[in-house]
């Protein structure tokens, strides 16, 4: 078999390369070890649309960020996506966090993001139930149901011909004068002949790295899991809007979370883990509690219940800053034809179409297509 492009993993960014690649008329097949897409980190989160507040000017992630929110939003529409563009406030809950969340603020205005800084009086007009000093409003975040994002892509694909082998495990790459031959396996091992190779594999992007043959492993990153849970919350609650409590380097805190019904949730948490492991810790819910309670008094805890559990592909150690996206092509690692994208967490799902574009840029200018 042979085709243009050969893509390992369809979460939301493999799904959205092949989505781009196939619009040019490229031959695209995207190998999935799991039977539907989606099943890891794509369907394991807050499934929030960010507007790119909290990164750093020139990075990917405000890039694409920026860019994604804009295109998600007018996908959404023109597929018929299950989405709302509820905003969100970012809030300091006491009077030391005041100055923290001048500066969130500041880096948001820097980013080009639209936002209203609102002291706690007008805070008062709006959540009178909460404890907060002062907050930031950031009209273009929303939500979107990402089961109904990533089945509208997967029809794009096919519509384009494109092709997703679901249960079909990678195992290894090796370089060829035409690009590469990859090895799978279905249930039977077969072989796939690609001028390009893309590496969109998420929690396993440094396992598949160590099977491309001419790949050097100083060129990609071992991947480290951060875990999350999420608590849902059932009864009555004073929540208009996504609801984000102070942000540290490695979480966006306990924020609330809605889904398309209107039910909220509370979340993540990170916990440092070596294996991936989606098992639920129902002995957090006291930290949960405890936490919730600095900004929302009235929460009952008995309406606090286990959800689901996410892990997030960090790039960097647990007490190193964030990392930025990495998306390495020929430029980087010296391999034509590969391009290889590690540490795609939050807002992996919002940057998910700008990085598709992006990636069908690099190999229109990096190759003849």
């Amino acid at each position: 078999m042979f085709f243009d492009l050969t893509i390992i993993g369809a979460g939301v960014i493999g799904l959205s390369i092949a989505k781009s690649c196939s619009e040019l008329g490229m031959s695209v097949v995207v190998l999935e070890k799991d039977p539907r897409a989606g099943e890891g980190i794509s369907s394991r989160n807050s499934g929030v649309i960010h507007a790119g507040i909290y990164y750093p000017n020139e990075s990917l992630k405000t890039k694409f960020c920026i860019s994604g929110n804009k295109r998600l939003y007018d996908y959404a529409k023109i597929k018929g996506i299950n989405h709302n563009r509820m905003g969100k406030f970012i809030i300091a809950s006491s009077k030391d966090e005041l100055e923290k969340l001048e500066r969130i603020y500041e880096k948001g205005i820097s980013n080009s993001v639209t936002l209203d800084f609102l002291t706690k009086n007008k805070m008062k007009l709006i959540y009178p139930d909460l404890n907060i000093e002062a907050g930031i409003y950031s009209p273009s975040t929303g939500i979107i149901d990402v089961p109904e994002l990533i089945s509208a892509i997967e029809g794009d694909i096919q519509n384009n011909h494109g092709l997703i082998s679901f249960n079909t495990k990678f195992i290894e790459a090796q370089k060829t004068t035409g690009g590469f031959e990859v090895s799978c396996n279905d249930g039977n091992n077969f072989l796939i002949n690609t001028k390009y190779f893309v590496n969109a594999s998420g929690l396993y992007s440094d396992l598949i790295s160590q099977q491309i043959d001419v790949l050097d492993k100083k060129h990609f990153s071992s991947i480290k899991y951060a875990k999350g849970h999420y608590f849902k919350y059932t009864g009555s609650h004073p929540f208009k809007n996504l609801i984000y409590p102070l942000a540290s380097e490695s979480s966006s805190g306990l924020h609330i979370g809605f889904d398309l019904s209107g039910q909220i949730r509370f979340g993540p948490n990170i916990s440092w883990v070596d294996d991936i492991d989606y098992s639920f810790d129902e002995s957090l819910k006291d930290n949960f509690v405890e936490a919730i309670k600095k900004y929302w008094p009235d929460i009952e805890p008995k309406k606090l219940q286990p959800d689901y559990v996410g892990i997030r592909p960090k790039i960097q150690n647990r007490n190193e800053k964030m990392k930025d996206f990495s998306i390495m092509g020929p430029k980087d690692h010296g391999v034509d034809g590969l391009i290889n994208i590690q540490g795609i967490e939050s807002p992996g799902v919002t940057s998910c179409l700008a990085i598709g574009e992006y990636v069908k840029h690099m190999i229109n200018l990096t190759n003849d297509v």
